[in-house]
């Protein structure tokens, strides 16, 4: 054998060889894997050194966002004396970021001021800069401002009988702890005054206080009452009777009638003739009246300190009236009577009640009881107004009692019917002084109806039963449901609700706390504690905004 051919065979046969391992190695997928996995921990070894970076930028970021919120809030605040840009810079250099301060703008006028702040800073990265970024940007700004909103106010206190006893922790009557913490709560809202040196704090004029008072009804007042379509049956008292329909709405319109409540007295007994004024279901007693935007906390003090406690528990109608003072339908009453040479309000408060959605505007209502609704009467129509079946003989008082039925005539001194009124002519016999002639003759006069109620009780009229039942009892139940609506009414128009229960019981408490805009607007109060909770009202009222 040739030995060359020999070495050509080995050599082509190791090329060979050397040719399939390479294939093999080009096919071969064994640590394929292991390469792929080295890619992916770059990539997330590359993400996880971003988030530090972005991360490490947040906190930056909040760092000096939270500095200058406080700094812009210290700086608006209007109690701060010291100049505001000076204060957000003070708080930047306390916290080692003055350098990061880029703009601070102040805006004041005589009801608020206004502090705005920016700032930035750029944050070196880390990790990011293998990327080609090197820094990244953390910005911030916001805006702080305090107003002295204008603020309306219904203040609404229970004036009823049971005001009258005495507060079970306190020992003081309720009506007497209920006024030393409303004239706290006047002079807070109206004035605030420095206790070193007595000036008040709160700018005049930007907070109006609607003082309503009410028991069984609510005295409007018959100044204010003209200044609404009210009937005018009879001017012996100014208290108004609702339908169940009036306390979905908060306005009072000053085009449709409104109907002025009787002065009847329906709770004497019916063995007394005559009606008893402190159980008229309107009492007329001064200090019961409505005081519309007040602007003088000491003038209400003395309105608060006159009143007096006595009669049944309406709720429903005196939360009407607060909330009727606070819509813009009241406005034209306003402007009536802040007007001309002798104005009722004050002509600053001319253009209130403001529209609901007016900036820099408070609408709140304060509504303060003892109890729950009780009892209210109000005269059926055909016993409001005309002549009435009772007439009357001027020479001696003596009255007869017209029954249209028979179309005879009821003497209730004798007891006898007869076919006209008593004039006084003719004898008649007493089976205590026998036969009586009494001389006193005169001309009968038929009673208006409100004559008859300013002279007589309902209960005495009921005792002749052909005239009928001339009132309506409303009772806790259907006057609930009239609270109830007249409260929803009222927050559904941005009206903050404030309530206060002065040792009532649980029901009641739920009731209020119902009226509330929120669980945390309703006190629950003792006599111990009820200036507390009227100043944490007024607390509340007044509050600084944060915006961004």
């Amino acid at each position: 054998m040739d030995p060359h051919a020999e070495k050509g065979t080995a050599g082509t046969a190791g090329r060979t060889a050397v040719a399939r391992r390479l294939h093999l190695f080009r096919r071969s997928e064994d640590g394929s894997l292991l390469i792929f996995s080295l890619f992916i921990l770059v990539a997330m070894l590359m993400i996880a050194g971003m988030a530090v970076d972005l991360m490490n930028t947040e906190t930056q970021r909040a760092r000096l966002q939270g500095t200058l919120d406080r700094a812009v809030l210290a700086g608006a605040s209007l109690d701060q004396s010291l100049d505001s840009e000076t204060v957000v810079r003070d708080y930047f250099e306390k916290a080692g970021l003055e350098r990061y301060l880029t703009d601070v703008t102040v805006t004041a006028d005589p009801t608020g001021k206004t502090v705005e702040a920016s700032a930035y800073m750029e944050v070196k990265t880390y990790f990011m800069n293998l990327l080609g970024i090197t820094r990244l940007s953390a910005p911030a700004s916001g805006t702080a401002e305090e107003r002295l909103s204008d603020v309306e106010i219904s203040l609404i206190l229970d004036i009823s009988g049971s005001m009258a006893s005495r507060s079970s922790s306190s020992g003081n009557t309720k009506l007497y702890d209920l006024q030393q913490a409303a004239n706290e709560f006047v002079e807070l809202m109206q004035c605030n005054a420095d206790p070193a040196t007595g000036a008040c704090r709160v700018e005049e004029n930007t907070v109006s206080i609607s003082l309503v008072p009410y028991a069984e009804q609510v005295l409007v007042g018959e100044t204010l009452i003209q200044q609404f379509n009210v009937t005018n049956e009879h001017t012996y008292s100014s208290c108004v009777d609702f339908s169940a329909a009036d306390f979905s709405t908060t306005a009072i319109s000053l085009a449709a009638p409104l109907q002025r409540a009787g002065n009847q007295d329906a709770w004497t007994s019916s063995w007394y003739q005559n009606a008893y004024d402190p159980n008229r279901t309107c009492q007329t007693d001064s200090y019961r009246e409505i005081a519309p935007y007040e602007n003088s906390y000491t003038d209400l003090q003395a309105r608060i300190n006159a009143l007096r406690a006595d009669g049944y528990t309406s709720i429903d109608l005196a939360m009407k009236w607060g909330t009727a003072l606070l819509d813009p339908a009241f406005r034209p009453v306003v402007t009536a009577l802040s007007s001309g040479p002798s104005p009722v309000i004050d002509p600053a408060f001319a253009g209130r009640p403001f529209d609901y959605d007016r900036p820099s505007t408070q609408k709140v209502i304060v509504l303060m009881t003892d109890g729950e609704n009780t009892w209210q009467s109000a005269l059926k129509d055909g016993y409001r107004d005309g002549p009435s079946p009772f007439w009357k003989n001027p020479a001696d008082g003596r009255i007869s009692v017209y029954n249209a039925a028979t179309g005879r005539y009821y003497y209730p001194h004798n007891g006898t019917w007869n076919d006209k009124p008593y004039d006084g002519s003719g004898c008649y016999y007493s089976w205590w002084y026998g036969w009586v002639c009494s001389g006193a003759t005169g001309t009968p006069v038929q009673m208006t109806y409100p004559e008859l109620w300013q002279e007589f009780n309902v209960n005495y009229f009921k005792r002749f039963s052909w005239l009928g039942n001339p009132v309506d009892l409303y009772d806790y139940s259907a006057k609930n449901s009239r609270l109830d609506a007249i409260c929803t009414a009222a927050k559904a128009k941005g009206i903050e609700v404030f309530t206060i229960g002065f040792e009532t019981s649980s029901t009641s408490s739920a009731i209020m706390e119902s009226c509330a805009s929120s669980p945390a607007h309703n006190f629950d109060v003792n006599g111990l504690n009820i200036d507390n909770a009227f100043a944490s009202i007024a607390r509340q009222i007044q509050q600084l905004r944060l915006t961004n």
